[in-house]
């Protein structure tokens, strides 16, 4: 499962993470039960590629995909695991701030953060971070946590 997930050479973490992500997934009440379970051990796996890129990138603000964002949330409900995996990573606590883009002058701060987030993954990894990078022009419509307005790349992923 993600112990095998996390010997792909694409990622050079090294450990796995405290916690078998894929399995939490089926016990977590507030996860996409409708995930099929490729989809759990893909985007299990581009969460760590996620933390991956963020510790190779200080200072660089990580901003999460949708689905990316689901598994930063489940890592974070177990968080004697969450705080070691984070020390090993990181030397800190990596910190959510799920709520940037609400303030004032902060959604052009996310949008631009968001782009060249996805382009660091292009270069690091050679895919695409997204399918598809809104343009400005872009509204939202359906959003996941009902925040359109402000939060354009959690709804794009």
């Amino acid at each position: 499962m993600l112990s095998e997930l996390t010997s792909v050479p694409r990622t050079s973490l090294g450990a796995p993470l405290s916690i078998d992500l894929v399995a939490a997934s089926y016990r977590a009440s507030t996860f996409p039960q409708e995930w099929t379970q490729e989809k759990r051990e893909r985007e299990a796996q581009r969460y760590l590629m996620f933390l991956e890129l963020a510790a190779r990138s200080p200072g660089v603000r990580a901003t999460p995909t949708r689905d990316i964002d689901e598994l930063w949330h489940l890592h974070m409900l177990s968080p004697v695991a969450y705080h070691r995996d984070c020390m090993r990573i990181f030397g800190k606590v990596f910190d959510h701030d799920g709520g940037f883009g609400t303030g004032p002058g902060e959604l052009p701060v996310l949008k631009a953060a968001f782009r060249e987030f996805a382009q660091r993954w292009q270069a690091a990894y050679g895919e695409p971070y997204v399918e598809h990078l809104p343009s400005e022009a872009d509204e939202l419509t359906n959003c996941w946590h009902d925040c359109s307005g402000r939060c354009w790349h959690a709804c794009s992923s």
